[in-house]
């Protein structure tokens, strides 16, 4: 005899996608409610197993566009003030395209669901495996093979959980396989609850392993290397669009008040400062790297306001800026108090729209549409670049430019090249005039500290500036957002040598892994489900 689910069938699943897109949204910042995650991939199980049922392709592609657009809608909407300073077109045409990037910008739900249909196409499965085998792979392979503008993860909606995100010491893919096979076994849990309460060990058992799990990493001491005092500067330098960059009036005031907040940190520190940190774009259009290019970026005052804030502090300074060599390069830039000598790194991972433009050479019309766009050259991959503390210790750090601390591989790449103690993150938020965005960007740093195993230290020009350490906990708090601030941060860095699973093995066994399980699925010899859909 047929046995009912506890699971109430829902006439129109399709609408099921609008709670969906809102739970996501609580998931991340600046709500942050690891819950709302939880629930969001609940219902998104659901729903898959309808359009497994359902099974049309158009239904399939329709489902695609609607949760892509609705969660840009609900949680990236922000993007708007992006498209708009950048391209510069009137809100007519921004509109257009902001509702064109938000119907392709989460396209990677196309995975889970068109993987899903065709395996169920193709072969009768067990709902066991369905759930806890074919679904949580295809999350994960959708976090692989699908690259985005602004890249979010699966894993990223749990990241607010102080214990459940320790998973990502193996990996932000792998905490969120993680936390859809859980889900996925609370769904089933529910699906055969007619079994009785003694069933229900079963299901929760794995769920406590994961937790022991992450409680073993939270518990976990990390060997710390020298203690440094910093100095952040937020100098709320606006966005400045290209005319701003022939407006003499407008840079000498904006190199004044940089001069002037830097002077101020060095003044009111309590203690000595190690290092001296301004954010990315904190003086824009302009560099240090003197050059006979008659493109060429530098600026005589430019040199002169860092040369002045590492003598009067007779601390390293690290600063961005626009220099020309063999082309604009975006670059974090290390001065050092003896001899004024300056070390950079380029920025290698370029934001598409904004530092580039994708297919510009093929369509050269792009220009016309986003005449804001930079036409950077991404560096390739250095050391780690290093400074010397007031107490005479050599501390090293690894570098990233704004958009690359969303990258994962890349971050683990730079750290197995070349070890470092702690990680310094340059940023420039100004262009999308959100505090959602701001806290959305912020919030990768958390899961990049985590995976690395190392601190992670955020400057941003007009917000958020905070710090990291190794459990993605914050160290100082977050400077508030728009307005000049100065931070001052006692970081305990970590031993060179120190490592994670994910620094040591990277994503690929995971991403066997899920591979072998869907060809186990495919070609596993099952009888026909019987049990309740």
């Amino acid at each position: 005899m047929r046995k009912h689910s506890k699971i109430p069938e829902i006439k129109y699943p399709l609408l099921l996608l609008f709670p969906v897109a809102g739970l996501f949204a609580l998931a991340l910042e600046p709500f942050g409610f690891a819950s709302a995650g939880f629930i969001c991939i609940f219902l998104l199980l659901y729903f898959t197993k309808q359009l497994t049922i359902k099974s049309s392709w158009k239904y399939t592609l329709l489902s695609t566009f609607l949760f892509s657009g609705l969660v840009t809608l609900t949680s990236f909407y922000w993007i708007w003030n992006a498209i708009r300073n950048i391209s510069g077109q009137g809100v007519f045409i921004s509109i257009i395209l902001f509702l064109v990037y938000a119907l392709l910008s989460f396209y990677k739900i196309g995975i889970v669901f068109f993987g899903s249909v065709f395996l169920t196409k193709q072969r009768t499965i067990k709902n066991s495996h369905f759930f806890l085998l074919v679904l949580p792979s295809l999350f994960l392979i959708s976090d692989w093979i699908c690259p985005m503008v602004f890249p979010v993860y699966w894993g990223d909606l749990f990241r607010n959980n102080i214990l459940w995100r320790q998973m990502a010491r193996f990996g932000v893919e792998v905490l969120g396989f993680v936390s859809i096979f859980s889900a996925a076994l609370l769904y089933l849990m529910l699906l055969k609850s007619d079994k009785g309460i003694r069933h229900y060990f079963s299901y929760l058992i794995p769920i406590f392993c994961f937790f022991l799990i992450n409680l073993y990493f939270l518990a976990e001491s990390i060997p710390q290397g020298p203690t440094i005092h910093l100095a952040l500067i937020q100098p709320n330098t606006p966005y400045a669009k290209r005319e701003i960059q022939e407006n003499e009036v407008w840079m000498t005031k904006t190199i004044q008040s940089v001069y002037d907040i830097g002077s101020e940190a060095i003044r009111n520190t309590s203690k000595p400062i190690d290092l001296l940190v301004l954010p990315e774009s904190a003086i824009p259009f302009l560099g240090t790297l003197d050059s006979q290019n008659p493109h060429t970026t530098y600026s005589k005052s430019f040199v002169d306001v860092t040369s002045n804030l590492v003598r009067t502090s007779n601390t390293p300074l690290v600063f961005n800026e626009l220099v020309w060599d063999k082309g604009t390069r975006n670059t974090l830039t290390l001065l050092h108090p003896l001899n004024l000598s300056s070390e950079r790194r380029y920025k290698q991972v370029l934001l598409p729209f904004g530092e580039y433009l994708p297919g510009e050479k093929q369509l050269p019309w792009l220009r016309n549409i986003f005449p804001e766009t930079s036409n950077h050259i991404p560096g390739e991959l250095t050391d780690v670049l290093s400074f010397q503390t007031k107490m005479g210790e050599r501390v090293t750090f690894s570098s990233l430019i704004c958009y690359e601390i969303l990258y994962p591989d890349f971050l683990r790449k730079i750290i197995n090249h070349s070890p470092s103690e702690f990680v310094l993150n340059l940023t420039n938020d100004s262009w999308f005039e959100s505090l959602t965005e701001s806290k959305q960007h912020a919030g990768a740093g958390r899961l990049r500290s985590i995976e690395s195993g190392r601190p992670v230290v955020r400057v941003a020009v007009t917000g958020i500036t905070t710090a990291f350490d190794p459990w993605g906990r914050e160290m100082m708090g977050e400077l508030q957002t728009f307005q000049k601030a100065i931070g001052y941060l006692d970081l305990p860095t970590v031993k060179k040598d120190r490592t994670t699973p994910y620094i040591e093995f990277g994503p690929g066994p995971w991403r066997i892994m899920v591979v072998f399980l869907l060809f186990f699925v495919f070609f596993h010899k099952s009888r026909a489900d019987s049990t309740i859909k």
